[in-house]
């Protein structure tokens, strides 16, 4: 049994199927993680690129391989030495008739076994007891008299067949003799009465799509339309759901789970406490401790918030960490002039919360609306008599629960019993009264006392069931594509409103992590990051000197305008497109073929998110294809060319230094307290943009042939473009972290570096063997070159060093430190330094 120290994420997909990951386990484990980290491995729709629609938790996808393919991929990983880590999905599966369980809720409704094993709604006013199924590309009419919608009998049943959707009838509404079903398949297409009068006598009421939103009485995964909620905290769902990781750990296949978006589930606390009996109950009868089946859950934690503690479980998947150590890159004194520059361009001075919290109202009133009505008919139950002797209306209502929907800081609350969640709902209360009136504020005051009450379970899970929701997609999903102050904050994860962090502040989070979790997850890219980490890197210097960008930007758009061609954006998105393509510039300096399409495609999406021009629903097409069009002659065109040439030479120049502060924050990923997940592809420099760009495929065979470069540090500083030092610095620490495994986990941490500093120095400490760590954040002009190579200052240094002989993990130097070091030593030009006590034996040489 591999302890888990260091995990690669791994997207699979038909195209990159078990077989083929398998392919790779000898490659990660030279890189030197002791885990695998594997996306969803259940049944999902045919085609899935990603396995979160899935239609079956019961058995493994045949796409990826099936059961002999995971059992091969197991197999090669532990003969490897490498544990398997799985994304398990517990809270939706797609609303699909592929989907058994939805297909028999669709043919038999509320008397189908599985009618309660999703989030349903039957008695919602609209839904007339049916399931509303908001599938069609038109209205109803529409579809039935352009024969769209038709029922066909060419299987074993008749279906009502829309494009390529098939649907299950009811048994109860067709001929089930197949010799008098001939006859009444053509009268049903031949007439829009009998074909109304079929759909009358289903368990479900066939609607145009555009009316999910407001009509849907099935909760959905935020406010995806195609994918349901499920019931797991029933113990029938539970068990189903769960049977087959738990089967795997039994087996000794599965070395831990990363559950899926927990605040979408009823009640967390008791879900991970059942779970994680469960996960030792397998354990135990594999043979195995419950300790070494580890448990992760990907979990949003607003501005100083924490995992509760009573939940059982090894802390997040690691988007906190991102967060801080973005934010340390950014120098926290442009904050001012970051803000005035985008005041001026877009013409809003709204901070990020107020865009947010306006994003939250469209949201309320859109494609949320239908569960905002679930809440309300919640609310008026719950407060009764109380509501009805205050006189507070329906109306009166409904302004006080979007007020604290509008104002809730963090994703939701859970039982309400600890200061920081009553602090939170008490913050939130406040800031809702200010913009109500008298009335309102009453019903306010009820709802809170209602959400504070011992028995108002219920209430508490709706309420967080749509607060969760609300806020992904009223920040990540919207906010961060309207507000472009840096889009290196708007991140997963991150608050937009602040852009730098203090180093001290950086560790004291990293103390408490270790405290509170010590095997939680360190992320610097995800599946679902919106720029990958040294994108982010990169746009960070701007922070570091916004005159510079700021003449940059006007010299690029004087250059357009002499053209002829100034860019067909508000001055908002034109804002967020020079930023992107500053992140995403390749680090060679030459676009590549498919770097017009990437950019392309991320900025439709980006278009479309904002909802501000147009949306998934409504996108303005004539606009995203003029500003594609645009993208295009920059790239590659001539009337741009001189734009193109300006443009790269900027980035040329803030390349290194972005580069080096790709290192620093990778150095501090694995050195930190915590456990480092690598995003498959990260191993080298990741300038990816938003999925599906940042899950393109990997050319592992490259990685894995760096893998043997065995020049000096110094060599691959000096060629740094194709991404060696981030390689070097990741083998070479995962190398440390194997070798030295007590060290990374246990040890303490000790800051020597002064408050404010750009440089971060802390010492790591484990009976007596000891780890000193430095890194430096890089302003826009720095380094100075060669390469990534620094100019150090040898009269700069710091105190506090370990008195004793230690060796440099990257260049192989030893020195005996005597407490104070300076920067030419203990740097001698690196971006970062790790040095080891050298009498531990274990240095991580390779």
């Amino acid at each position: 049994m591999t302890a888990l120290r260091a995990t690669a994420r791994l997207q699979l997909h038909a195209g990159f199927d078990f077989a083929a990951a398998a392919d790779q386990v000898g490659y990660f484990s030279s890189l030197g993680v002791s885990h695998l980290y594997l996306s969803p491995i259940a049944a999902a729709m045919p085609g899935s690129s990603h396995g979160y629609d899935g239609i079956d938790p019961t058995r493994i996808n045949p796409e990826l391989g099936g059961e002999a393919g995971f059992l091969h991929l197991a197999g090669r990983a532990r003969a490897h030495g490498l544990g398997l880590i799985l994304d398990w999905v517990p809270n939706h599966l797609a609303a699909a008739p592929q989907n058994a369980w939805w297909s028999d809720v669709l043919m038999h409704g509320r008397r189908s076994p599985y009618a309660h094993w999703f989030d349903i709604d039957w008695d919602a006013a609209a839904g007339g007891q049916r399931l509303w199924l908001p599938v069609l590309d038109r209205p109803l009419d529409a579809a039935i008299g352009s024969g769209m919608l038709r029922v066909d009998d060419d299987g074993d049943l008749p279906v009502l067949r829309h494009h390529d959707l098939c649907l299950p009838l009811s048994p109860r509404s067709y001929p089930l003799e197949r010799h008098a079903r001939q006859g009444w398949v053509a009268r049903c297409n031949r007439s829009a009465e009998r074909m109304h009068a079929l759909l009358e006598r289903q368990h479900y009421h066939l609607a145009w799509w555009r009316t999910a939103g407001d009509q849907v009485n099935y909760r959905r995964f935020f406010d995806i339309t195609t994918l349901v909620a499920l019931r797991v905290e029933r113990e029938d769902v539970f068990e189903t759901v769960h049977a087959l990781p738990l089967r795997l750990v039994r087996e000794g296949r599965v070395d831990g789970l990363r559950i899926d978006h927990v605040d979408g589930l009823s009640d967390p606390d008791g879900y991970l406490a059942r779970l994680r009996a469960c996960l030792d109950a397998a354990a135990a009868e594999g043979g195995r401790a419950g300790h070494e089946i580890t448990l992760h859950v990907e979990k949003i934690l607003a501005e100083g918030e924490s995992l509760p503690d009573r939940w059982c479980c090894d802390g997040t998947t690691g988007y906190d960490f991102m967060d801080q150590v973005g934010a340390w890159l950014h120098d926290d004194a442009g904050a001012d002039a970051l803000t005035a520059q985008w005041q001026a361009r877009a013409g809003d001075s709204r901070t990020v919360d107020e865009v947010q919290r306006a994003a939250r109202d469209a949201l309320l009133d859109g494609s949320l609306h239908a569960d905002l009505q679930r809440l309300r008919v919640c609310v008026r139950q719950v407060l009764g008599a109380a509501a009805r002797q205050a006189d507070v209306t329906d109306a009166t209502l409904r302004r006080a629960v979007c007020a604290l929907l509008r104002c809730y800081p963090v994703y939701r609350p859970y039982h309400l019993q600890t200061e920081a969640e009553r602090d939170a709902l008490q913050r939130a209360s406040e800031a809702a009264a200010e913009g109500l009136d008298e009335a309102a504020r009453t019903a306010l005051r009820l709802l809170v006392d209602a959400l504070q009450a011992p028995d108002a379970d219920a209430l508490r899970v709706r309420f967080g069931q749509l607060s969760a929701p609300l806020n992904a997609k009223a920040v990540e999903d919207t906010a961060f594509y309207r507000y472009f102050r840096l889009l290196s904050r708007n991140e997963v994860g991150s608050d937009a409103q602040r852009i730098g962090l203090d180093g001290s502040e950086l560790l004291a989070l990293a103390q408490a992590r270790a405290r509170q979790h010590p095997l939680a997850m360190l992320a610097l890219a995800t599946h679902d990051h919106k720029r990958g980490p040294d994108a982010r890197a990169r746009l960070a210097l701007l922070s570091s000197d916004v005159a510079a960008w700021q003449a940059a930007l006007a010299d690029w758009e004087r250059r357009c305008d002499a053209a002829g061609m100034a860019m067909p954006l508000p001055a908002a998105e034109a804002y967020a497109l020079w930023q992107a393509l500053v992140a995403a510039w390749p680090m060679q300096g030459r676009p590549e073929a498919d770097f017009a399409g990437r950019m392309q495609q991320w900025l439709r999406k980006a278009l479309r998110e904002g909802k501000r021009i147009g949306s998934w629903l409504d996108p303005d097409l004539p606009l995203e294809d003029a500003a594609c069009a645009w993208l295009q002659s920059l790239l590659a065109g001539s009337r741009l060319q001189d734009v193109r040439a300006a443009l790269a030479a900027f980035v040329e120049r803030i390349a290194p230094a972005g580069a080096s502060n790709g290192l620093a924050q990778l150095c501090l990923q694995l050195c930190l307290p915590g456990v480092p997940d690598i995003y498959q592809g990260t191993e080298c420099w990741d300038l990816s943009l938003v999925d599906p760009d940042n899950r393109r495929a990997v050319d592992f065979a490259q990685r894995a042939h760096a893998l043997a470069d065995d020049r000096s540090w110094a060599a691959l500083l000096q060629d740094w473009h194709s991404g060696l030092p981030k390689l070097r610095l990741l083998a070479a620490l995962l190398r440390l972290r194997s070798n030295n495994a007590p060290l990374f986990l246990q040890g303490t941490l000790r800051r020597l570096s002064e408050p404010g500093c750009s440089r971060l120095v802390f010492v790591r400490e484990y009976r007596g063997q000891q780890l000193l760590v430095a890194v430096r954040r890089a302003g826009m002009e720095q380094p100075a070159g060669p390469g990534l190579a620094w100019q150090d200052a040898a009269q700069q240094g710091v105190a506090g060093v370990p008195q004793r002989r230690m060796r440099n993990v990257l260049d192989g130097r030893t020195q005996m430190f005597n407490g104070s070091a300076t920067d030419a030593l203990l740097f001698a030009g690196s971006p970062v330094a790790v040095w080891i006590s050298q009498e531990s034996g274990a240095d991580g040489q390779q």
